[in-house]
C-alpha cells in the first residue's frame, strides 16, 4: 500500500492509514506501507539544496515534522535528534560536493522523517510495525550513458522477484513501513527514482515480495477520461489493462507514474488506484483481465515539451543523417518522446522536465545539432494525447475538434506504433480548448462500460462504491 505526500500529512490521514491496515489484516494479509515525504517537504529540501547554509529552512523542515509528530502524539525524543543529525550530515556533504549524489542524499531525508514518525504512530495504535530501509531492497541500475543528474535524481531499478528479501522481510513482522522515492546508488549512496518515484518504489517492492496486490492510495479516486481540474465532466475509469494504463501515464495522466505501471506489469502484480479521502469508492483497477474494450479512454496533456524542427534539404538522401541527429541526443543523455520526418525536415519533441533540461542545456543541444542542420526551436509546448486501444479509430470523430487549428498552429502529429495514442503538439496556451473539444467528441456523457461516474458526481456525493476490498 503506497501513500503519497498529502496522504501522510496529518493525524486524520494517518488514522485512515491505520484503519485500512486493519481491514487488510482482517483479510489475513501482511502489509507493507510505502510512504512519500509529507506534502511540500521535497520542494523545501530542493530549495535547501540550492542554499545549504539556510538555517531558517532547516528549522522550517524540523518544525513541520514536529507539528506532525505533535498531532500524532509522538515523543520528539524518539526521532528529532536523529533527524537533525541526518539533515546536517547531508548539508555537510553538499558543501563538500554540490553534485547530484549529495543532492539526492538530502532530498531523501523527507521520506526518512515521514516514515520514522509514521512507524512510531502505528506502534502507538497497537500495530506490530517495523521500519525497513528501502535501500536494502532496491538498487539503481547502472546507466552510464545518462547524464549524472538523471543517474542520481531519476534512476531506474530492474523489476522482478527477490526470494531472499521476501524471506528476510517476512520474518520482521506483519506491518512494515518503508520510504518511497529512493534506492541504493551504484556506490552505496542514496539515489532517487525521480519525482513521483514513490509509486515506482511500491510497484518494485510489490514485485520483489510477490505481493497479492498493490494499492496506490492518493488524493484522487483513480484514472479519469481527462484531468478533472480542467474538465469537471471527466469520467472515472473503472478498469484498464496494463498497456493502456502505461500509455496514459506516459502521456500525461499524472495519477500514477509510468515506471510504476511498467514494473507492476512486468511482475503481473494487480494494481488498484484508490482515494484515501473516499476509501469506499472502487477506484481504477489495472491488470491483465481488463474488459474495457477498444476506443479512446482518456484525453491527456503533457506540458513542458520542447519541439525542434531540424531542417536539411537532402535529409532522405543523406545516408546517416538521422543516425547523426540521434547520436547528438544520446551523447547529451536526452531521450526523445516523438519524431516525424519529411523530405526536408525532421521534427523532434522532447520532455524538458523528464530530461531535467534547463534553458542552457537546450541551448547546448541545439548548438550541437546545428553542425548537422538548421534548428528551429519551440521551447514551451504542450502535447495533447488521445489514448486508448485502437486510437486511429478516433480520427473519424474529431472533425469538430480539428476546427481548433484554423487559427492556431499544429506543430506535429504522431500516432504511436502500438495504436494506443494519437499525439498533437501545440503551443502552450492553445491546448485547453483542444483538450475540451476532443473530450466532448470522444468520451460518452453518461456511465457506459468502463466509463464510470463523473468528477462532478463524485464531488456532489452522487456516486456509489464498494467496501475497501
Amino acid at each position: 500500500m503506497k501513500f503519497g505526500g498529502t496522504s501522510v500529512a496529518g493525524r486524520p490521514q494517518w488514522e485512515t492509514i491505520a484503519s485500512l491496515v486493519r481491514v487488510r489484516q482482517a483479510e489475513g494479509r501482511k502489509v507493507l506501507l510505502v510512504c512519500s515525504a509529507v506534502a511540500g517537504v521535497t520542494n523545501l529540501l530542493s530549495a535547501l539544496a540550492d542554499d545549504p547554509d539556510s538555517d531558517s529552512m532547516v528549522q522550517d523542515l524540523l518544525d513541520r515534522h514536529r507539528t506532525l509528530g505533535g498531532e500524532l502524539g509522538i515523543d520528539e525524543r524518539h526521532w528529532l535528534a536523529r533527524a537533525t543529525t541526518l539533515l546536517h550530515e547531508c548539508l555537510d556533504d553538499l558543501r563538500r560536493e554540490t553534485g547530484p549524489p549529495s543532492r539526492a542524499g538530502l532530498l531523501a531525508a523527507g521520506e526518512w522523517m515521514s516514515t520514522q514518525i509514521g512507524t512510531l504512530f502505528l506502534r502507538q495504535q497497537g500495530f506490530d510495525a517495523t521500519w525497513v530501509d528501502a535501500r536494502e531492497a532496491l538498487a539503481a541500475a547502472p546507466e552510464r550513458e545518462l547524464s549524472p543528474s538523471r543517474q542520481w535524481l531519476s534512476a531506474s531499478c530492474a523489476a522482478g522477484g527477490d526470494a531472499a528479501l521476501e524471506s528476510l522481510w517476512d520474518g520482521l513482522g506483519p506491518v512494515l513501513v518503508t520510504q518511497g522515492f529512493i534506492a541504493r546508488g551504484p556506490d552505496g549512496r542514496t539515489a532517487l527514482l525521480g519525482r513521483g518515484g514513490s509509486d515506482t518504489s511500491a510497484a518494485l517492492l510489490a514485485g520483489r515480495l510477490q505481493a497479492f496486490s498493490l494499492e496506490i492510495w492518493t488524493d484522487v479516486p483513480g484514472l479519469f477520461s481527462a484531468d478533472p481540474r480542467l474538465i469537471p465532466t471527466a469520467r472515472l475509469l473503472a478498469e484498464v489493462e496494463y498497456a493502456e494504463a502505461l500509455e496514459m501515464a506516459a502521456s500525461g495522466a499524472r495519477v500514477v507514474h509510468p515506471s510504476c505501471i511498467r514494473a507492476a506489469a512486468e511482475t503481473r502484480t494487480p494494481l488498484c488506484i484508490r482515494d484515501v479521502n473516499r476509501p469506499t469508492l472502487g477506484g481504477t483497477r489495472i491488470g491483465d483481465a481488463a474488459t474495457s474494450g477498444s476506443g479512446i479512454k482518456t484525453v491527456t496533456c503533457q506540458e513542458g515539451m520542447a519541439v525542434m524542427l531540424l531542417q536539411n534539404l537532402d535529409a532522405r538522401r543523406q545516408v546517416g543523417f538521422l543516425a547523426g541527429v540521434f547520436d547528438v541526443f544520446r551523447r547529451r543523455g536526452v531521450s526523445v518522446d516523438l519524431v516525424a520526418t519529411s523530405e526536408t525536415t525532421t521534427t523532434v519533441a522532447i520532455n524538458r522536465h523528464a530530461n531535467h533540461l534547463d534553458r542552457a542545456e537546450l541551448d547546448g543541444l541545439a548548438s550541437d545539432l546545428a553542425a548537422l542542420c538548421t534548428v528551429e526551436r519551440f521551447d514551451d509546448c504542450v502535447c495533447v494525447n488521445l489514448v486508448g486501444r485502437g486510437a486511429r479509430t478516433a480520427l473519424s470523430r474529431l472533425q469538430a475538434a480539428m476546427r481548433h487549428f484554423e487559427e492556431r498552429p499544429l506543430l506535429m502529429v504522431s500516432q504511436s506504433a502500438n495504436d494506443m495514442c494519437l499525439s498533437l503538439l501545440v503551443l502552450a496556451g492553445d491546448h485547453q480548448p483542444l483538450l475540451r473539444a476532443a473530450h466532448a467528441a470522444l468520451i460518452p456523457e453518461k456511465s457506459e462500460g468502463v466509463f464510470g461516474v463523473s468528477w462532478e458526481q463524485i464531488q456532489s456525493g452522487n456516486s456509489s462504491g464498494g467496501l475497501p476490498g
